[in-house]
């Protein structure tokens, strides 16, 4: 059966908290994936975000590659990175720059001068894009019907907090695909099919389409450009800790006639809880008591993990392509 993506409006949330918090609820335990519109984020700091991206795009390789990506942060070239490892013949057919919290002006890593002089304008977009993300934790717990005892409506943004050294994990990352190469690259799909790895991720697209959701779990449907719309969806990590109830819907990349004369940019915002947080059963009565086989989880891991140790599994796999050198400098410590 076909799926749409749903859109919530999330204006006026002090009053609307309710309405608002069924509705992303029900997108995240069935399509996993929801557009959010009069968000927090203002159009010219999108608008600022997406011109420092491509103004550091259309340097040389040699000058992006001198950040070359440690930790899972700083530049990914093409083919860096291989979302579906078990379908893909090369890598992603894209290039990224990921980018840590930048707080009060100092960076957690080294970059490159461009980025360097937008430093405080990428800060304040990174922070309009949290408080939009903690409208949707607040939502969540409160849709989750959370006890006050336990936390209520902050118990998901007390380990989402983007001062706090402890979500370092907390990423950033600039993306762009590159015009044409379709014949070379030899596949349809430009990045691999792939479920996202922290709780929550911010997308914003432009000019190009391409994202597609496998919304049924069968079938894939576009994620169209929706003029000042933020697509967010659900992460692994929330899949795991909810047991199931909220769903991380597998999506991709792929080519699209327009690819062929045209560069397609996004943004995307991951949030991940701090990394030492236990994902212990939820205090929820909604949330299933057992929690099922993961495929992205091994066999035999550890049913209690933290959020690190989740990431790192993830992010190990994602790179394991990539020589043993190269792939531990990309793994998150």
């Amino acid at each position: 059966m076909a799926h749409e993506i749903p859109i919530v409006d999330i204006s006026d949330f002090p009053n609307r908290y309710e309405a608002i918090a069924q509705d992303i609820f029900r997108a995240c335990t069935t399509i996993g994936f929801f557009y959010v519109v009069n968000h927090t984020v203002p159009q010219e700091q999108i608008a600022e975000a997406f011109s420092l991206s491509k103004e550091f795009y259309d340097r040389p390789y040699e000058e992006k590659d001198i950040y070359g990506s440690q930790r899972n942060r700083g530049y990914v070239g093409l083919y860096g990175q291989k979302l579906d490892p078990k379908t893909q013949k090369r890598g992603d057919h894209k290039e990224a720059f990921n980018f840590g919290p930048i707080r009060h002006g100092e960076s957690c890593q080294p970059l490159p001068p461009v980025f360097e002089k937008g430093k405080e304008k990428i800060e304040t977009f990174w922070r309009s894009c949290d408080s939009t993300a903690q409208i949707v934790l607040e939502a969540l717990a409160i849709a989750l019907k959370i006890p006050e005892e336990e936390g209520g409506r902050d118990w998901f943004k007390r380990c989402h907090r983007y001062d706090a050294e402890e979500t370092k994990d907390f990423t950033l990352r600039f993306l762009k695909y590159p015009r044409g190469a379709q014949a070379e690259h030899k596949e349809k799909v430009r990045t691999g099919a792939h479920t996202d790895f922290g709780s929550i991720t911010l997308l914003f697209q432009k000019g190009v389409p391409g994202l597609e959701v496998q919304a049924s779990r069968t079938d894939w449907i576009a994620a169209p450009l929706i003029e000042n719309a933020i697509l967010v969806n659900v992460g692994g990590v929330f899949e795991f800790w909810t047991n199931g109830l909220f769903k991380s819907t597998m999506h991709r990349v792929v080519f699209k006639p327009e690819h062929q004369e045209m560069d397609r940019y996004s943004i995307a915002c991951f949030f991940q809880p701090a990394g030492n947080t236990l994902l212990r059963p939820i205090p929820s009565t909604l949330v299933p008591k057992s929690r099922p086989q993961f495929d992205e989880v091994p066999e035999g891991t550890k049913d209690e993990l933290t959020a690190m140790e989740y990431l790192q599994l993830r992010l190990e796999a994602t790179y394991a392509h990539m020589s043993a050198e190269t792939r531990s400098a990309n793994v998150v410590y």
